[in-house]
């Protein structure tokens, strides 16, 4: 059996696009969180606001998908997250404010 195999005649394209896929994955989520941990970082142990740092990480993100070369689907998907996190942060920010008094 090991005979018949001849170096370079198999098909590899299912393969390649099964590593493409895993390395696609592993980059997003590696980055997604590195940013998140860049995030809670700087609200917490550095003690920004979380306006300031969220822009900090955004601007953070938006550099390394360059530098990553990442897809248009990597730039959508920060800006959803920018806003979702804005929007949240406002209404926890109200919420704390309505409880304090």
């Amino acid at each position: 059996m090991a005979a018949d195999h001849v170096r370079g005649e198999m098909d590899i394209s299912h393969h390649k696009a099964t590593f493409d896929g895993f390395m696609a994955v592993s980059t997003w989520g590696g980055l997604l969180t590195a940013l998140s941990v860049l995030l809670l970082t700087l609200i917490f142990a550095v003690g920004m606001d979380w306006i300031g740092a969220l822009i900090a990480t955004t601007v953070v993100s938006i550099v390394a998908g360059l530098l990553l070369k990442m897809s248009t689907a990597w730039y959508v998907t920060v800006g959803g997250l920018f806003v979702f996190t804005l929007v949240c942060g406002g209404i926890a920010q109200l919420a704390g404010m309505a409880l304090a008094g």
